[in-house]
Formats: C-alpha cells, structure tokens, sequence
C-alpha cells in the first residue's frame, strides 16, 4: 500500500469536508488493490426554513465518491463525486455529479448550498497566459437548477469578475428597512458563503420578514418570504413596473404619431435595473 497516497486522500476527504469517517473504509478498500471503487456517506442539514420551524425536519444527503486506480503505478485518485439531496418535504430528489478538477474542489458543504439554490462565492486559480504561473480571482457559482444535461447534470455557472457582478451595488438597489452598514457587510459576508441572509424588506407599503440570496446572473438578489415563497421583482419595485408600462405606452403613441409626424419623438425612460441578456449557455461568464 501506498502510504503516502493514502494520506494524501485522507486529506482530500477532511479539505472536502467529509472529516476522518470514511478513512477506514477507504484504507480497506485500497489495501484490496481494487482497480475503482466507490464509497458512501450520508450528512443532514438544516434549513433556514427549519431553523425556524423545527418540524419540517432536516434535508438528507447523500455522498458517493468515486476513486480510480493509476494504470501506471499504484496510486488512487479521488475523481468526482455523486450528491443526491433529499429536502425536508419534497418527494424529488436533486441529483449533481461534482468533478473534482473541472468544478474548483467544491466542498460537500458547498455543495449543499448549491443544490438548495443558493450562489456562492469562492477563490479560484486561474492559469495566465503564456506563463506557468496562476492568477487568484474571486468567482460566484451558481447550479441552473431548471436545466439538466445528458448526464443528468445541471449547469454550474460561473461568474468570473469580468462579468462585473458588485453584490454591495445589488444589495444598495433593495428597499432594505434599518440595514446598517455593519448589518450590510453581516449579509455580505452571509450571501458569499452562499447562505441566506435574514432580513426586513419594504414591499408595497410594508415591512416584510424576508430571506436573501445572490443571483450573479442577473446582477441582483433572490427574495423570498418567511415561507420560502419567492417574491417577485415586481412587488418590490412597484413603481419601476408601472415606468415599464407607461414607457411602453409612450413608445406605442409615437410610433402612431411618426406617421404622420416622424420628426416628433417620445422620451424614453427604459427600467434601470433591466435584467442582462441571457448567459444561460455559458457556463464560465466574464472570461
């Protein structure tokens, strides 16, 4: 047995957050000489929604590792890893397969957050061209939860800073109620660690118990109520709806009134906080 090998994966596992539980398991199975091999694990976490109500009960998930043996020597590797993710209530499962090199080591933990919806935010090295050396950038993720591929994936979006999402402006454009400054950088810190982040909100014309998360995609936040129920943009931003419509009606006049007038415009006032174009067949945006 290889035991510096070992080690090594017994490291890989405690980084990826699945502790010391699997180290047995994992000696025997490479102490059989296996040519691949798969172990398994189950963790439970709880909801912000169950944190607050503790009957819901706590989401289940479930972890396979899949692990190679060289072909060259008698070294294993540790290629990706299978995440199935059973909500508290919810009779679907959310299946993801994370390859350990092409998605940035995401960690169980990680990985939990992503399948829940949630974005993230983590530190990703980046080779610079024509040089051996790397590059540090920050790069939010996000899981296209409405898509999957042939392999039964979904998308993992990557947001690189190219892409020019600033979370301190999306969070500026929402009518929070008493977020301080200090409050404001708690939430920051909360939504890159890709949790939700409590908060009260003005919608309509009151103060809302609402949760947040990032959405990087469309460079602003993800609203939902104390039930978890989304809330949409346009009930918190009534009036940039009504601008919509009366733009809209705006234009309609002067195209009637070009016919006989072209000479004669409108002013536009287009929404500014319009979403961006649709990115969803990028999986590395801002590069």
């Amino acid at each position: 047995m290889n035991e510096q090998n070992l080690d090594y994966l017994k490291k890989s596992l405690d980084y990826l957050g699945f502790g010391t539980k699997l180290n047995d398991v994992l000696e025997s199975a490479i102490s059989r000489e296996l040519p691949a091999f798969t172990l398994g694990v189950t963790q439970s976490y709880t909801s912000a929604n169950a944190k607050k109500n503790p009957a819901i009960g706590s989401d289940q998930v479930r972890f396979m590792l899949n692990f190679n043996r060289s072909k060259q020597s008698d070294m294993y590797f540790l290629n990706d890893y299978e995440v199935t993710l059973n909500k508290a209530g919810s009779a679907l499962p959310i299946r993801q397969i994370f390859d350990l090199e092409r998605d940035n080591r995401i960690t169980v933990l990680q990985a939990y957050k992503l399948l829940s919806g949630n974005s993230l935010e983590r530190d990703v090295y980046t080779k610079l061209e024509n040089s051996e050396g790397s590059e540090k950038k920050k790069v939010w993720f996000k899981l296209n939860l409405d898509v999957q591929d042939a392999y039964g994936n979904h998308p993992l979006k990557k947001f690189y800073p190219e892409f020019k999402f600033e979370l301190s402006d999306a969070i500026d454009k929402y009518p929070f109620k008493g977020l301080t400054e200090l409050g404001k950088d708690g939430m920051m810190k909360m939504l890159r660690s890709g949790h939700l982040a409590p908060a009260e909100m003005m919608v309509g014309k009151k103060a809302v118990a609402v949760m947040v998360t990032a959405n990087p995609q469309f460079k602003g936040l993800d609203v939902y109520d104390k039930n978890m129920a989304i809330i949409r943009q346009d009930e918190i931003f009534p009036k940039k709806e009504e601008q919509k419509e009366s733009t809209a009606s705006a234009e309609q006049r002067t195209s009637q009134k070009s016919e006989i007038d072209a000479s004669n415009t409108e002013e536009r006032f287009p929404w500014e906080n319009q979403r961006d174009g649709d990115t969803s067949q990028s999986e590395e945006i801002g590069r």
